[in-house]
């Protein structure tokens, strides 16, 4: 790895597994890798490295994760997939053999077709995934809040006795008079 910004000269490898693969939904159905996370030491300034497994390009490295205090966590790291890279692969290859007019035009079009969607979009801004969980705490709510109608059912149902039963016991009082 070696970028601009790199605090040595010459590039470093640095080595650590693939953690995460972050799927996305296509409009057409079908799913692509959206994000990759990698636990290799990527150190500031060498975004813009590769990650290669077994002599297989997978991506580039884009940005680490930052604490909220701004100290950069080197071990995770994100990677945009080499299969979002395709177009410029393409644009690169197309420049050997077409006019850099036509080669940049048929870019336009691939990044156009290419290009992030919404959930990719709040991938890459770290959003988190909304995952629709049963919540343990509202579960106990509900359950709080049947007990208490069913307790208030009861108080009620209870003073409605008592006050039957004085009635009952008022209208004794009143015959033996």
């Amino acid at each position: 790895l070696f970028g601009p910004g790199c605090p040595w000269q010459g590039p470093a490898v640095t080595t650590g597994q693939l953690c995460k693969i972050a799927y996305s939904c296509r409009l057409d159905g079908g799913r692509r890798a959206a994000v990759l996370q990698s636990s290799a030491a990527v150190h500031r300034g060498c975004s813009g490295g590769a990650l290669v497994a077994q002599g297989r390009l997978l991506g580039m490295v884009t940005t680490n994760v930052k604490q909220q205090d701004g100290s950069v966590m080197p071990h995770v790291n994100f990677i945009l997939p080499v299969t979002l890279l395709t177009p410029i692969c393409t644009y690169l290859e197309n420049l050997k053999v077409l006019p850099a007019e036509q080669a940049l035009k048929r870019l336009t079009e691939e990044l156009r077709f290419s290009a992030a969607n919404e959930e990719e979009q709040g991938l890459w801004r770290l959003e988190t995934e909304t995952l629709e969980l049963p919540s343990r705490m509202l579960a106990r709510k509900r359950h709080a809040l049947r007990r208490l109608d069913q307790l208030q059912k009861e108080a009620e149902e209870e003073v409605e006795r008592q006050e039957q039963q004085r009635e009952v016991n008022g209208s004794a009082a009143r015959s033996k008079l």
